[in-house]
C-alpha cells in the first residue's frame, strides 16, 4: 500500500509493507507519567530553549566528532584532518554507513559524554520544572544517542512513530540537540498536540515498518483521524534544545539538503 504524509511543504509518499491496526479508546499519556505538565507547552508537547554554556556545547560537538571519526574507522572508513560532521556524508559509501549505523544503534554510554552529564541533567530539569535523569530505573539504560541523516538519502531516518510504541521509552520526555545540517529543510518533525490523541485516532503498523524496502523497528503512523499526518519542523538553532514529549507523533526528519549531514544528539530523560 501507499502511505503519504505531509512534512513542512513537502509531500511524501512512501510504499508500506505490513499490517495495520487502529488502537484502543484510550490516552497513553493519562495513565503515564506526564513530565511536561508543569510547563506552558504541556498542550502542544514541544519547546525550543536555551541548552548550556556556548563553552559546553562547543565540547561538545568536539566530543562527537572525535565519537564518530572513531566508529568510521571501525567500518572500515578513512578520515583525514579536513573530516567534520557536516561532510561525514562525503567520508562514507553506503555499506560503511549502514555499518556505523549499527554501531552506533544503541548509543554511548553517558559516562562517554563529553561535558558532566549531570549539567545536562540539572539543565532539563529546570526547563520542565521535574528533577530528571537519563539513567531509567526500569530497564538498565542510561544512554545518548546521535542521529545521522545525510542529505538526499532517505532511508536514515525514521517514519512518523510514538517512542510509546516501545513499552520500555514511556513515562520519558526527549531532547533533540541539533549539532549540524539542521535547519528546516532537515530537521525532525512532528505534529503538535499528538501526545494527547486517544491511539483509536491513529491507524499504524502493528509492528515495524517496511518502507520503500527499508525495515524499521518502529511502527509507522498511517493517518490520524482519517486523514494524512501533517508534521511541521520546528528549527531549533545552534545550542538550543527541543524538548518533545515521546507521546507526540514525531519522525519522518529527511534531509532535503544538498550537502550537509544532519547530525543530532537525542536524549531520554525519567523522573530522578
Amino acid at each position: 500500500m501507499i502511505v503519504n504524509y505531509r512534512l513542512g511543504s513537502r509531500l511524501i509518499e512512501l510504499e508500506l509493507i505490513g499490517e495495520t491496526l487502529v488502537g484502543e479508546n484510550e490516552v497513553l499519556l493519562q495513565k503515564d507519567e506526564n513530565l511536561i505538565k508543569r510547563t506552558p507547552w504541556n498542550q502542544e508537547g514541544f519547546s525550543i530553549e536555551k541548552f548550556l554554556s556556548d563553552e559546553d556545547f562547543s565540547k561538545i560537538k568536539e566530543g562527537l566528532t572525535q565519537l564518530l571519526s572513531d566508529k568510521i574507522v571501525e567500518a572500515g572508513g578513512k578520515i583525514d584532518d579536513r573530516f567534520t560532521l557536516e561532510n561525514y556524508h562525503l567520508y562514507v559509501n553506503d555499506k560503511i554507513h549502514l555499518t556505523v549505523a549499527k554501531l552506533i544503534q544503541s548509543g554511548w554510554n553517558v559516562s562517554q559524554f563529553p561535558v558532566e552529564i549531570h549539567r545536562v541533567n540539572k539543565r532539563i530539569s529546570a526547563i520542565i520544572g521535574v528533577d530528571v535523569t537519563t539513567k531509567a530505573k526500569h530497564v538498565d539504560m542510561n544512554n545518548f544517542f546521535v542521529r545521522v541523516v545525510r542529505p538526499q538519502n532517505f532511508q536514515d531516518n525514521n517514519p512518523p512513530h510514538r517512542d510509546v510504541w516501545l513499552d520500555r521509552l514511556r513515562d520519558a520526555v526527549n531532547i533533540y540537540v541539533p549539532i549540524c545540517g539542521s535547519t528546516e529543510q532537515s530537521s525532525l518533525g512532528l505534529v503538535p498536540g499528538s501526545h494527547l490523541l486517544k491511539e483509536s485516532e491513529i491507524e499504524r503498523t502493528v509492528q515495524g515498518a517496511i518502507l520503500n524496502g527499508t525495515n524499521y523497528t518502529v511502527p509507522c503512523v498511517i493517518s490520524i483521524n482519517n486523514e494524512i499526518p501533517e508534521l511541521i519542523r520546528p528549527n531549533p538553532q545552534e545550542n538550543e534544545v527541543m524538548l518533545f514529549s515521546p507521546y507526540l507523533v514525531h519522525g519522518g526528519g529527511y534531509n532535503f539538503m544538498e550537502n550537509q549531514t544532519r547530525m543530532s544528539l537525542e536524549m531520554r530523560f525519567w523522573k530522578g
